[in-house]
């Protein structure tokens, strides 16, 4: 290899995602009040936020991380199994068992680290994962590393999953069905109470990355557990702090056993600092607030909703005008026409984020709309006649 031929390699695979029109950008953003944003000096209305209930900037959520900032430190400074575990994280754990109605939980720096550590730790080498197609990239970057067989299985096929569990029946060491509660980039929740009973009578075990349907999904905003009606005793489920509950982190709700043997063996786990206390005292201020002001969930559910409706009412083909998920994505196809909408959008007051591959499949670009509650109807209603607008 000739002299600075690794850094003209890594050079042209840069020029490769230019070529391709992929390239990103770090783009300065400045929450100022409700769902207004500062971007790039630019005053707009954000639909890009995954602060689903609104709490990041809760006055009682900055407070509490104040305070226990003056009380306690700005870092834990050690992994949990040497001197980073304390009464705080541990009284966190147990409000988030209590509140999503599960046996336990167990806090993870952030919601990458806790899919990697959840499947690595559940499957190795000898074991099956069956992945729903559209898993988020850590879920899919978790089965790489396990070790594992795994089978790709096409998105939301509970038949698929069924022929393949029936097939796969005592010929592995373990079994794992992985699947997104809320699937990011498409809006839809995953088929649960429908595939639970052929993950059971395969002896397997269902792990359910509900990182954006925890808090925003389920008649308490329990997550697509409580949506489909599974008793959360019966899966694995992994959630974060830093959405709807306006923190930072993640956390792992699982039986003892599960939860015992990722604190022993799960690499995300034992070798990470913990938690720092302004983030727990954060996320456990969230919990209260939830109980407190269950408007916010209202407010999410309404304007999901109405959005769809809006949507539709302009000539916007969705995938599903019946889901009342906080997600909504616009099919627009070619990444290069996804930015221009995108862009147009920005130049009105909208900022609706075009979403591209890898994130998703090439001729797939949308745009994706997130709500929170710090939404208006108004806003709703004006920002879907603003797509059908750019779109035209």
């Amino acid at each position: 290899m000739t002299e600075g031929a690794t850094r003209a390699s890594i050079a042209d695979a840069l020029a490769e995602v230019g070529d391709a029109g992929l390239l990103r950008e770090l783009r300065c953003v400045r929450p100022l009040e409700g769902a207004s944003v500062e971007l790039d000096g630019r005053r707009c209305v954000s639909f890009a936020s995954c602060d689903y209930l609104g709490l990041a900037r809760h006055p009682r959520l900055g407070e509490a991380a104040a305070r226990a900032a003056r009380e306690h430190g700005t870092s834990s400074g050690s992994a949990r199994l040497l001197s980073g575990h304390g009464d705080e994280v541990s009284s966190l754990e147990h409000e988030l068992a209590r509140h999503f109605g599960a046996p336990t939980a167990l806090a993870y720096g952030a919601g990458y680290l806790a899919n990697l550590s959840v499947v690595t730790t559940l499957a190795g080498r000898g074991d099956l994962v069956l992945s729903d197609r559209l898993v988020h990239a850590s879920a899919v970057d978790a089965c790489r590393l396990s070790g594992a067989e795994v089978d790709v299985v096409p998105h939301g096929d509970v038949d698929a999953f069924a022929a393949r569990l029936d097939a796969a029946r005592a010929r592995h060491r373990r079994i794992l069905v992985l699947v997104d509660g809320l699937y990011s980039m498409d809006g839809d929740v995953a088929p649960l109470a429908e595939l639970l009973p052929h993950v059971e009578r395969a002896g397997a075990l269902l792990v359910v990355d509900d990182a954006h349907g925890l808090g925003v999904l389920g008649a308490h905003g329990r997550g697509a557990v409580e949506a489909c009606g599974v008793d959360p005793a019966c899966v694995v489920q992994v959630g974060n702090l830093g959405k709807a509950l306006g923190s930072y982190g993640a956390f792992v709700l699982a039986d003892a056993t599960v939860r015992d043997l990722l604190v022993q063996t799960s690499r995300g786990f034992v070798f990470t600092c913990a938690l720092p206390p302004p983030v727990i005292a954060a996320a456990r201020e969230a919990l209260r607030v939830v109980r407190d002001e269950p408007e916010r969930l209202v407010r999410v559910r309404r304007n999901a909703r109405v959005l769809r409706e809006a949507l539709a009412g302009c000539g916007v083909e969705i995938e599903d005008a019946t889901l009342a998920t906080p997600i909504v994505p616009v099919l627009v196809g070619d990444a290069e026409a996804a930015l221009a909408v995108s862009r147009r959008l920005l130049e009105v007051g909208w900022f609706v984020p075009a979403v591209r591959p890898p994130t998703v499949a090439p001729g797939t670009s949308r745009l994706r709309l997130t709500l929170t509650a710090d939404h208006d109807e108004e806003q709703v209603r004006e920002v879907a006649r603003a797509v059908a607008d750019a779109l035209a």
